[in-house]
């Protein structure tokens, strides 16, 4: 079974977005290390065969403080699941133009999946997720767009060419097959 690593966006001490991150791989019967952001540096990457990067509570503006922390992401080759923050944070290192309220969204709504993938095995074209965003972020060049919605375009997107997803909505809350899917990859 996979080891899957989660890095908290969050300041240091708000788990809510982790924890039941923690608790689906607890299920699936693989195992997690959880760390902060700023421990990254000090963490050997390479142990672990996937990576979760958390979301933080809505109205937090971290990410040009924290992209300096995740500057490994553009050479890390096993999977990585960034979830609102960890979408933010990790489109922003690939250039993508941050979005300060342009497409927020606090609540229950509906996404579709336009382009299939693995990762949405057992999971419906159009389902309801979790959303707590003010900001969003435009599709980066070297990703492709997977899931979309009306109201904020860039839902969920993959790079080209390496196992990097990440998300905008919270799928930790309602989704959990997205993530036990992700999880299967990492195996």
């Amino acid at each position: 079974m996979p080891e899957i690593l989660i890095v908290n966006n969050a300041e240091p001490g708000i788990r809510e977005f982790a924890e039941p991150i923690e608790q689906l791989i607890s299920d699936t019967g693989s195992t997690s290390t959880f760390i902060e952001y700023a421990a990254c540096a000090k963490t050997n990457l390479n142990e672990f065969d996937g990576i979760i990067l958390t979301g933080s509570p809505q109205g937090d503006d971290i990410v040009e403080h924290h992209a300096p922390y995740f500057s490994w992401i553009k050479d890390f080759e096993n999977p990585v699941l960034g979830i609102c923050a960890g979408h933010h944070v990790t489109g922003y290192l690939y250039g993508s133009e941050l979005l300060r309220s342009k497409e927020p969204e606090s609540g229950d709504f509906e996404v579709e999946i336009v382009k299939a993938h693995p990762l949405f095995k057992g999971i419906s074209n159009k389902f309801i997720v979790k959303q707590m965003h003010n900001d969003s972020i435009t599709l980066p060049a070297d990703f492709e767009l997977l899931i979309t919605s009306t109201t904020c375009k860039n839902q969920l997107m993959k790079h080209k060419n390496k196992p990097l997803f990440t998300s905008q909505f919270h799928p930790e809350f309602y989704n959990h097959q997205l993530i036990r899917n992700f999880i299967a990859l990492c195996d």
